[in-house]
C-alpha cells in the first residue's frame, strides 16, 4: 500500500473514530461525565492523529 493511499485511510479512520467517541460520550448521563467524555474523545483523536503522522513520516 502506497503512502497516499495509507494516509487517506487513515484520516477517513480518525474522523469515523472522534464521530464513535462522540457518540459513546453523547450518551453519558451524567454531565461531568459527558464533559469529561468529550474531552477524552478530543485527546484520543489528537493521539491517533499525531502517531499516523509519525508513522507516515517515517514511510518511503
Amino acid at each position: 500500500m502506497n503512502k497516499k493511499n495509507m494516509e487517506i485511510i487513515s484520516s477517513v479512520g480518525s474522523v469515523v473514530l472522534l464521530i464513535v467517541l462522540f457518540a459513546v460520550a453523547h450518551q453519558m448521563r451524567n454531565s461531568m461525565s459527558q464533559e469529561y467524555g468529550f474531552v477524552g474523545a478530543l485527546v484520543a483523536f489528537i493521539v491517533v492523529i499525531s502517531v499516523v503522522g509519525l508513522k507516515l513520516n517515517e514511510m518511503q
